[in-house]
């Protein structure tokens, strides 16, 4: 786990953060932290009695999750052997792609309690590691236990942080096309299909001006593969709005819904007048 992950998600949280920065009194002079320290603020110690809220397990290995999979959940199990109620405060985590649940109720002498931490895979591939700190009522700035879930995230096969408007299930990497009304200019915009079914987009170009064309291709993207809408602008085919509704259909869409409208801004020599 890198070193500032932890200082960024664990330890200014637990009010640590005064001890690693130190004003320095000469200009570029830096006031190093040990390693001893470093890890004593990554893994804090228990509060005291944190005997008592005894886990089956402390750490889960996921295994191998898929990034396109959604959400997993993972189920801790404990059991209050101490003499009196334990109530679990609040929960911290080294990532917010790691959400903990709990009982918010007193857990009595003898009862059992859980901890359910849901990972988020999505923008997280590779390798994990994340801990999970549980206060109580036994100390506010110590945790009664430390949870650990670790695993491996496989990438996804489509990387939709690349396309972020969607579309239905279609995602584009933008949502306008900007002409400067003068020059003759083809503009494409990259889709992806993120569902499951083939779309078959089409443009409406009913609503187009004769200065502009637009096509999607392919006639049928199936899910997982990639399209281009291609808008070629001509200004010698005559003059267009200041803004043209461009509409694609067949994008999954619930009835009602089944077209979507992308802007194009086409700057004309009577928007140049009117912007002066």
């Amino acid at each position: 786990m890198r070193i500032e992950s932890v200082i960024r998600h664990l330890l200014f949280p637990l009010g640590a953060a005064t001890v690693l920065l130190t004003a320095a009194p000469v200009q570029g002079q830096i006031r190093t932290v040990s390693r001893a320290l470093l890890d004593s603020l990554a893994n804090p110690g228990l509060a005291p009695g944190s005997k008592a809220m005894a886990f089956e397990r402390t750490r889960i290995d996921t295994g191998e999750i898929d990034e396109d999979g959604g959400p997993k959940s993972y189920t801790f199990q404990w059991r209050n052997t101490g003499d009196e109620p334990l109530v679990i405060t609040h929960v911290k985590s080294t990532c917010g792609c790691a959400v903990a649940t709990y009982d918010r109720q007193p857990v009595n002498p003898g009862q059992d309690g859980k901890v359910v931490v849901t990972y988020h895979p999505k923008g997280h591939p590779g390798h994990f590691l994340r801990k999970i700190f549980l206060f109580t009522q036994l100390a506010a700035n110590a945790p009664t236990a430390i949870l650990e879930l670790s695993g491996q995230v496989i990438p996804s096969t489509r990387p939709t942080y690349a396309y972020p408007y969607a579309k239905g299930s279609l995602l584009l990497k933008q949502q306008e096309i900007h002409f400067d009304g003068t020059e003759l200019r083809t503009e494409r915009i990259e889709c992806l299909n993120a569902g499951d079914a083939t779309l078959r987009v089409k443009v409406d170009k009913q609503l187009l001006p004769p200065c502009i064309e637009a096509e999607f291709l392919p006639e049928e993207l199936k899910a997982g593969e990639l399209g281009e809408l291609t808008v070629r602008f001509d200004p010698s085919a005559g003059r267009a709005p200041q803004r043209v509704p461009l509409i694609l259909q067949g994008l999954g869409l619930s009835p009602g819904q089944s077209s979507i409208t992308i802007r194009i801004q086409p700057d004309n020599d009577d928007t140049k007048q009117n912007k002066n």
